[in-house]
């Protein structure tokens, strides 16, 4: 408040204040005020476009806007791989574009290669989307090399070795590394304990997985 009260025009300031508002006060009215704020100050602000389109696109719902702030941020910087991510995921879950979406994740790969949560949001893309199981596999294991202990990354590979390749060996090993990566993440360990009840026949260890997933969501599917 001190820092845009000296400078009401900074637009950096304008929108760490957005974001602050949103993700820690979830203030989302004074926050968007922030965002308009920050937009006006300047227009071609391809962080505040991007982020404000997150913002219209999960708080409020309303894609229209969302989609021409996508726009706008990616007109302002061809290569900002966030915001083509976001757009990308944004084109797959809401517009239902394939299309599009691939179009997008390609240039978001492009404009940042190692960037794991564009490589693993494309690898499910891939996956589900396309049922392209050579470039789904190809892109989960390039998102497990960006950051080895990315648990989404290597839960989703050992679902995806479960279900698609019945490569059982492979599988366990992801899990272990995933659940080792994030001890208190409830996906994988409810889908590591169902693999060693289900595959692994392994009943002491799987009760053992189900007692760390209780432990860990004690509220959850409440």
């Amino acid at each position: 408040e001190r820092a845009i009260a000296a400078d009401p025009n900074h637009a950096d300031n304008l929108g760490n204040y957005a974001v602050f508002l949103k993700d820690v006060r979830r203030d989302y009215d004074r926050a968007e005020v922030m965002y308009e704020r920050a937009i006006a100050a300047d227009p071609n602000h391809a962080d505040n476009l991007g982020n404000y389109a997150v913002f219209l696109k999960d708080v409020r719902r309303d894609y229209d806007r969302a989609e021409v702030m996508y726009e706008r941020a990616i007109a302002a910087d061809p290569n900002h791989a966030d915001n083509l991510g976001n757009y990308a995921i944004f084109l797959q879950d809401v517009r239902r574009d394939a299309d599009r979406a691939e179009v997008m994740y390609e240039r978001a790969i492009a404009a940042d290669p190692n960037c794991v949560i564009t490589l693993y949001n494309y690898a499910r893309f891939l996956h589900h989307d396309r049922r392209d199981y050579d470039r789904a596999e190809a892109m989960y294991e390039r998102a497990i090399a960006a950051d080895p202990k990315y648990a989404l990354a290597l839960g989703k590979y050992a679902d995806f070795l479960v279900t698609i390749r019945c490569d059982y060996g492979r599988a366990e090993i992801m899990y272990e590394r995933a659940v080792a990566a994030d001890p208190a993440d409830v996906d994988n360990l409810f889908n590591y304990a169902a693999f060693l009840h289900d595959v692994r026949r392994d009943y002491d260890r799987a009760e053992a997985m189900y007692e760390r997933f209780i432990e860990a969501a004690p509220d959850y599917g409440q």
